[in-house]
This record gives C-alpha cells, sequence and structure tokens, in this order.
C-alpha cells in the first residue's frame, strides 16, 4: 500500500492544477460578458487570491473532521466560517482592492452589509460545492488506485498460491512412494511418519483449493497432529513437543491450512538441542471460542526467510476477510522464543 501513497500526490497536485486553472478562465469569462470597470484578468487573478485560501480552509476542516467522524464540530465550525468570510470579502473588496485600482463591483451600485450577507449565501455554497466535488474526485482517483494495486496483489497471490499447490502435489507423491519402500522393509515406524506427512501434503493440496471457505477444526488439527508426530520422530524424542489439547473442537471452524502455516513456521525455525522440551502447541476449545498456541525455541541468529507457502502476512488478510471482527492474532519474540496466539470466536450462526 505504500506504492500507492507515493502515486496519489501527482495526481492530487494535477487535479487541483486543472481545477484552478479551469476557474480562473470561467471567472475572466465571465467578467468580459458583464459590466465590469477594470482589468478583467487581473481582477479574476486577484479574486483567486482571495479564494483560494479560503478554499484550502474549507478543505482542511472538512478533511480533519472526516477522518475523525466529527460531523457536528465540522457542522459548527463551518458556520461560524461564514460570517468570518463575509467579513474578509468586505473589507477586501471594498477597502484594500481599490487601493490597488482593483474593482470588482459597478460604481453605480454599492452592496450594503446586509446585501453583501445574502449574497454570499450563494457563494459560500459554492465554495463548499467545489470542495465537496473536489474532494470526491481524489475519494475517486484513491479508489481506483486502491482497486488496481488489489487487483495486482491478487495476481500475485493466485501465482503463488499455484506454485504452492503444484509443490504439494508433486511432494505427496514422492513421499507415498518413500513410505510404500520403507514399509516393505519393514521400517514401519518412518513408513508411518512419511505417511502422515504425506497425507498433510495432500490435505494441503486439496484445502488450498478452498483458501477462502472455512473448514471444521477437527480437519485441522488432525493434520496438526500428524505433523507433532512427524517433529518427535525426527528428533527420536516426545519430550521435544509439549502438545495440550483441551475442549471439544466440534462446532469451531477455521480456515484451511490456517494452522498448517503456524506449524510450518515452526518446523523451519525451531531450535531443537537434545531432547529439552523446545515446541510447545496448545489447542484450547471453548462453547464461544478456541484458541491455538505455537511456541518454539527460537536463536537470535537465525533469520525469517520467506515460505513459498502461506506467510504470516496472508494468514491476516485471510483472517480479515473470513472472520472479521472474530478474531486476535499476536505474535513475535521473547526471551528466546517465537510465539504465535490466534483466537477465533464463534460467528452468530455457531461456528467460529
Amino acid at each position: 500500500m505504500k506504492k500507492i501513497t507515493e502515486l496519489k500526490v501527482p495526481f492530487h497536485v494535477l487535479i487541483h492544477l486543472l481545477g484552478w486553472i479551469a476557474y480562473y478562465w470561467l471567472t475572466a469569462s465571465r467578467n468580459q460578458t458583464s459590466e465590469f470597470e477594470g482589468n478583467t484578468y487581473l481582477a479574476a487573478a486577484s479574486f483567486l487570491l482571495l479564494y483560494i485560501p479560503l478554499f484550502y480552509t474549507v478543505w482542511f476542516i472538512l478533511g480533519y473532521c472526516a477522518t475523525r467522524r466529527a460531523w457536528k464540530f465540522c457542522f459548527l465550525i463551518l458556520l461560524l466560517f461564514y460570517p468570518t468570510l463575509v467579513s474578509i470579502t468586505y473589507l477586501m473588496i471594498y477597502k484594500l482592492f481599490p487601493l490597488y485600482d482593483i474593482v470588482f463591483y459597478n460604481s453605480d451600485y454599492r452592496l450594503t452589509w446586509g446585501d453583501l450577507f445574502s449574497t454570499l449565501i450563494v457563494e459560500y455554497c459554492k465554495l463548499l460545492g467545489h470542495v465537496f466535488l473536489f474532494r470526491l474526485i481524489i475519494w475517486g482517483i484513491r479508489s481506483i488506485a486502491i482497486l488496481k494495486q488489489q487487483k495486482s496483489e491478487n495476481s500475485e497471490l493466485k501465482e503463488q498460491q499455484l506454485r504452492f499447490v503444484l509443490d504439494g502435489h508433486f511432494q505427496y507423491n514422492v513421499l507415498s512412494a518413500i513410505a510404500n519402500q520403507l514399509a516393505l522393509k519393514g521400517n514401519w515406524e518412518f513408513a508411518r511418519s512419511l505417511g502422515r506427512l504425506g497425507s498433510v501434503q495432500r490435505y494441503s493440496y486439496e484445502k488450498t483449493q478452498a483458501r477462502l471457505s472455512m473448514i471444521s477444526l477437527r480437519e485441522e488439527i488432525n493434520q496438526v497432529e500428524s505433523l507433532i508426530d512427524v517433529i518427535r520422530l525426527q528428533y527420536g524424542s516426545n519430550d521435544v513437543v509439549e502438545y495440550v489439547k483441551k475442549g471439544t473442537v466440534e462446532g469451531h471452524k477455521v480456515p484451511p491450512v490456517l494452522l498448517l502455516s503456524f506449524m510450518d513456521n515452526v518446523l523451519k525455525y525451531a531450535s531443537v538441542k537434545g531432547s529439552r522440551r523446545s515446541i510447545k502447541i496448545k489447542i484450547d476449545c471453548q462453547d464461544d471460542m478456541f484458541t491455538f498456541v505455537a511456541i518454539n525455541k527460537f536463536e537470535g541468529k537465525r533469520r525469517f526467510r520467506r515460505s513459498s507457502g502461506i506467510g504470516l502476512s496472508s494468514v491476516q488478510e485471510r483472517l480479515d476477510l473470513l472472520a472479521q471482527q472474530r478474531y486476535s492474532l499476536r505474535y513475535g519474540k521473547r526471551l528466546g522464543y517465537f510465539f504465535v496466539e490466534l483466537t477465533i470466536k464463534q460467528s452468530e450462526h455457531g461456528s467460529a
């Protein structure tokens, strides 16, 4: 999104410049067709010197209040700004500009304070209309830029997803073949673990195609438990992973391959020495929500590298889409450990 911010400024400035050029031309043309005393172009330029500061004052007030949703305050400020505008206009037209032989009125008719106050209501409404119109144009351009950026990001995501699916399918076939060979040689423990790893790859391959849907938490936990078995076998000790599961998982739902993305980080970056407990996986299911926690010992010298599958940033984007306002995601490093904590509340329809 930073790229969008960089691109907004040139369009923003260009639109304002074109708008003021057009407004200057219209003002000068209107003066030429009316009974106007003095240089029409100089008068139009002088009028813009008064109008432009007023325009951007209202622009700032509107933008300031819009970001804070303070619409009542905005209405009050704009209402109080009108008498100030009338006073400034009167002084500029009848006191300051005549000193430089610049006039905006016919010498046969001079507006009183009351006439000026009522006449400028229309001009003030025009000023507000111009500000709102310009803001609408800028908002439209920004929206188009954001949509283009999102379309580009979606294309990149689809490309990454395709690579992930192809890699998963290939690995599943290879692991299945190796597991069969180990089983024929009587190495059942390794065969079982490789079979589970192949099952995880197959699961990833199938569920990746339904990334924008929710599945049973039970399905995802089954794959997490398979990876836990593989990790324990890899290091030759059950104590390497502390696994705690509380509550009933039935009735809860989760985006597919979501918890596996956390396990993917554990597999890549966990620092395991000896048979000490270096990894902790905890799943706590309650009636209205569930919490998944993954903690692994982390060496500060090791750097995180971009995963070929689903990263934490992509996880958060999917949660924003599928569990908006119903999830809490925290992750970071603390005291030599990397932790991820995800909580998803049940929806109003009764599923997490």
